[in-house]
């Protein structure tokens, strides 16, 4: 790494948080639990997977790992931090889809992150595709690039988007991110949706379909019908990036227990479970997804609907989910993990630490090591770097 990418490295690492770009980098130790996951993500046929690990002892990094892996492998990804709070609520698909698009990752530095960075690539491997004269689905997806109607997508709603993205029209496309963003705010717009989305474009396209019929279809809906067209609209993304070229999509659910510490009300916990067994079964959506939760997740949601009552819930698809445990650092990993980050550290600020330092820090992490926090590793990593810190002002 260079003196800018080790700067922000340590930046991170001051907070305790897995720097982004180097997850792996600063992952030691636990091969075999590591080559498990790999296969994990080399699976066509994976869906779900809880990671399990106590709170602040390597989830997120878990996560961030597996997004970097993601990336590499060539498949666009997805962090979503869940925060029903701030509206971001498991039980709500339109308010998960709107996450999803907003943090997707496309793999490669020149791709823009975000819905308008997912829409610019779907774009240019339709055009693309025309340029070349194949293959059949682009053909199919654009009615031989008329764009007047199509059945290529199982999502309406997302097909007018994606249209409307691709007449180039500036104030369309403001209106497209909006709208797929925060599609819960439209609820009552759907006469404005039309009008910009598909009347005005007409010199674009003739859809031959009348204003009533959208209506009618419910075009502009993603929160009816049990979010059926949110979860249409998750497939067929993953089915557009699939043909344009990448594995797919991956999504990856931070902070989960938020489903139980968060969700007020017993029937959105039920509604959230249910989303989730949905996620495993791979129907509703064909691709990946994964989970940060503690090792006692199942068994407290289960306690919480007993509870309340939920007794003829099927408690039996909390066993089925697939779970991964990453054991916790050993002594001789930590001092492996505080040996990078002092290398970090030493190109970040332009330094060769002595062996008199190196010894601090081994200290360092011997007793940080012997601490009852649960979150240990990450409070030693602070502790690495507040002590190379230390090094760098006395000197």
């Amino acid at each position: 790494m260079n003196t800018r990418q080790a700067l922000k490295v340590v930046e991170e690492l001051r907070k305790g948080i897995p720097p982004i770009g180097f997850v792996e980098h600063f992952t030691v130790g636990r091969r075999s639990e590591i080559e498990s996951l790999d296969k994990h993500l080399e699976n066509p046929d994976s869906t779900v997977l809880l990671l399990k690990a106590n709170y602040g002892s390597g989830k997120s990094h878990l996560l961030r790992l597996i997004r970097e892996k993601a990336l590499r492998r060539g498949y666009a990804v997805s962090y979503v931090q869940l925060d029903a709070k701030s509206g971001v609520r498991f039980n709500r698909m339109d308010q998960i889809l709107g996450a999803i698009l907003r943090t997707v990752e496309l793999p490669g530095d020149q791709n823009q992150p975000g819905l308008r960075g997912l829409l610019d690539y779907v774009t240019q491997a339709a055009e693309a595709a025309r340029r070349d004269g194949k293959p059949k689905f682009w053909r199919e997806l654009t009615n031989d690039w008329t764009w007047d109607f199509s059945e290529a997508l199982d999502s309406s709603g997302f097909y007018v988007a994606l249209r409307a993205w691709m007449t180039g029209n500036a104030e369309a496309q403001e209106l497209v991110v909006d709208w797929l963003l925060k599609s819960e705010n439209y609820r009552a717009q759907r006469k404005l949706l039309y009008t910009q989305l598909v009347a005005d474009l007409r010199r674009h396209f003739r859809d031959p379909r009348p204003d009533s019929q959208f209506y009618q279809d419910d075009v502009f809906r993603f929160y009816g019908d049990d979010y059926r067209q949110s979860w249409e609209a998750l497939a067929d993304i993953n089915k557009l990036l699939k043909h344009g070229g990448l594995s797919g999509l991956i999504i990856l659910f931070d902070e989960f227990e938020d489903v139980l510490t968060n969700l007020t009300r017993v029937d959105w916990q039920e509604k959230a479970f249910w989303n989730l067994f949905l996620f495993f079964s791979g129907k509703r959506f064909p691709g990946m997804t994964y989970y940060a939760v503690t090792p006692d997740f199942a068994k407290k949601c289960k306690h919480r609907l007993i509870q309340s009552g939920r007794l003829d819930f099927d408690y039996s698809r909390f066993d089925h989910l697939p779970t991964y445990a990453m054991s916790p650092l050993e002594v001789d990993e930590l001092q492996e993990l505080a040996g990078r980050i002092a290398a970090a550290h030493a190109v970040a600020y332009a330094y060769t630490p002595d062996s008199g330092l190196l010894e601090r820090v081994r200290r360092v992490v011997i007793r940080e090591a012997s601490s009852p926090v649960q979150d240990r590793a990450r409070h030693t990593i602070r502790e690495v770097v507040k002590t190379l810190d230390d090094a760098i002002e006395a000197a």
